[in-house]
């Protein structure tokens, strides 16, 4: 047991005496008696003597003063230490509240419990300790000290107060698990090691129980940001063309001090370096003082919190320096006749002044405005470039002091047709009845959702689709982009995204095949129906009532046209094999031609544009 714990117990058990004499919480058979406390008393009341605090109802009475003096035993360290105010003589009783040497006078007035009176000029019980630094009135509250051992000076705190030693003023609150609060407690990173010492009252909050963070911030350093930024000569204040930054992972509950440091001395941090991140804020633009001559023209900024640190660059430019063009974005532009788009010139360092770039096109791809302005101390500035006629293309320029910088422009033809199609079959093939696939084209300008999605077949007179398979739900079409379908017994080259199995079997010369939504039923005039094709001469369902006509070669398919003018010579290795399959007049006679060597293409094979 520690010195503290064995001074705490003599007053403790002294006033469970006294409760005890006088009844405590029991009020049945109260003691008036003589059950014997006598001697200076403070209850029973068997001696009827009077000024011994212990009234005929046997209730404790409580004096004027304090039993020691006018004040308690002292000031700010109570007289009770080893050698106690007192005389030579402790006139108290079996036990005395004191240490060694009561306080008391030359006869203690106390009991045997010198406590002053039953309660001390305190609050209800004065659970002080071995020392109560206390004035007249002890300072505590309700209950003064809690487990610790001395309340030397004036204890603010609240109902608990579980300090080991509370030296000072504790404004913590409920619960404050310092071992030693010695000052004022600020509530430093952490409350509750050995000594806290800080500085400010202790903002901790409901609980101050020495938990990873007392007031102060758990933020830690995220980000120097931007990576590269300017600074010019000559100047103070925040980079350009966007201030750089400290960043905190967290808003900070206090002030954030980051310390930053610059590689050279062309770069100077306001504030000797010390970058604050103000309470309830997650970041602080850094100001600096930039001096080409002062060193190398590019600085290394480094900051610093805790373990933590960031960099970035700051490049110092010359009071006047210019600016050239370094680049439009996007290189490529591709739209249909008449849409617009954002472009963007870009220069290679910050604008000293508002700075006009020329802008012009090349080939009637369309058309820009004469010229953009980038403002000062900014690096780019958009403008908008609108489409021109269809097939045409050319390039975007930005000219800027006799430089220029382009971008390449194709305008394409918009989409003669807005769903999927199908594009290109064979319902037999060189690996024989079995070798049989469908091909999908996506001509819009969007990716589309296929999953779940119907294929069915139909044979040339039947009265319903026989045939039906599934998409898988995960399906997609890219914007002018391709999906294989193929029977299981399919041997070509190029493989297949979705396999239908033997759920059904094509005709080799004649049949219909469609495709369309969940919602799609059997009958052939079915609204659903997205695309249909009918292929041989005896094809009851075509679309426009005009099946595709002529003999399929054994290697041979079907194809859909890309455009009106498309032949078989232009769309098999011709000038319009790589356009696509988007024309669409809902005749089907009139939309396919007959290839001599099928083409199957799949997802991978890329895109295709009208």
């Amino acid at each position: 047991m520690s010195w503290s714990s064995r001074h705490l117990l003599v007053p403790l058990s002294a006033v469970l005496l006294v409760l005890s004499a006088c009844g405590g919480d029991d009020d049945k058979n109260p003691v008036c008696g003589n059950g014997i406390i006598e001697s200076g008393e403070a209850c029973d009341d068997g001696n009827r003597v009077e000024g011994d605090r212990c009234n005929n109802s046997c209730q404790v009475t409580t004096p004027t003063t304090d039993a020691g003096t006018n004040t308690d035993a002292g000031t700010e360290t109570d007289a009770g230490t080893e050698t106690d105010a007192g005389t030579e003589t402790d006139a108290g009783t079996t036990t005395d509240a004191g240490t060694e040497t009561d306080a008391g006078t030359t006869t203690d007035a106390g009991t045997e419990t010198d406590a002053g009176t039953t309660t001390d000029a305190g609050t209800e019980t004065d659970a002080g300790t071995t020392t109560d630094a206390g004035t007249e009135t002890d300072a505590g509250t309700v209950t003064d000290g809690g487990s610790g051992p001395v309340d030397a000076g004036t204890d603010a705190g609240t109902e608990t107060d579980a300090g080991t030693i509370d030296a000072g003023t504790d404004a913590g609150t409920e619960t404050d698990a310092g071992t030693i609060d010695a000052g004022t407690d600020a509530g430093t990173e952490t409350d509750g090691g050995a000594t806290d010492g800080g500085p400010a009252p202790d903002a901790g909050t409901g609980t101050d129980a020495g938990t990873g963070t007392d007031a102060g911030t758990t933020a830690t350093l995220s980000a120097l940001e931007p990576a590269a930024v300017f600074a010019r000569s000559g100047t103070t204040g925040e980079t350009i063309p966007e201030p750089l930054a400290v960043s905190l992972s967290a808003e900070a509950t206090t002030d954030v001090v980051v310390q930053v440091s610059s590689s050279s001395p062309s770069i100077v941090i306001a504030n000797n370096g010390q970058v604050t991140v103000p309470a309830g804020s997650r970041s602080a633009a850094i100001i600096v003082t930039a001096n080409d001559a002062a060193g190398s023209a590019k600085a290394t900024l480094t900051a610093t919190l805790g373990g933590d640190s960031r960099t970035a660059t700051v490049r110092v430019l010359g009071a006047t320096e210019a600016a050239s063009l370094a680049f439009l974005s996007p290189e490529t532009v591709s739209l249909a006749a008449g849409q617009t788009a954002n472009v963007t010139v870009t220069l290679d360092i910050p604008a000293a002044a508002a700075t006009s770039v020329a802008l012009s096109t090349t080939g009637n791809v369309g058309s820009v405005p004469a010229t953009v302005t980038v403002p000062a101390n900014e690096l780019s500035a958009k403008f908008v470039f609108t489409a021109g006629a269809a097939g045409s293309t050319g390039t975007i320029v930005a000219t800027l002091n006799g430089q220029s910088v382009s971008a390449q422009a194709q305008v394409t033809a918009a989409p003669t047709t807005n769903h999927v199609v199908i594009s290109e079959l064979a319902g037999a093939g060189p690996g024989g009845a079995g070798d049989e696939f469908v091909e999908l084209y996506n001509p819009t300008n969007a990716e589309v959702n296929i999953g779940g999605w119907k294929l069915q077949y139909k044979s040339a007179t039947g009265n319903a689709y026989t045939g039906s398979f599934t998409l898988p739900t995960t399906a997609r079409i890219a914007a002018h982009g391709f999906f294989l379908l193929t029977n299981r017994d399919y041997v070509g080259t190029v493989t297949t995204d979705s396999s239908w199995g033997t759920t059904f079997s094509m005709g080799a010369a004649v049949g219909h095949v469609r495709i369309g939504p969940a919602a799609m039923g059997t009958t052939p005039g079915d609204t659903n129906a997205v695309d249909t094709v009918g292929f041989g001469a005896t094809a009851d369902s075509a679309e426009g009532k005009s099946p595709v006509t002529g003999t399929i070669a054994t290697n041979g398919s079907i194809e859909r046209k890309a455009n009106a003018g498309s032949s078989a010579a232009t769309m098999e290795g011709g000038s319009d094999a790589a356009k696509g399959n988007s024309y669409d007049t809902n005749v089907n006679s009139a939309d396919f031609i007959l290839r001599t060597t099928r083409n199957p293409q799949n997802k991978a094979s890329g895109t295709e544009t009208p």
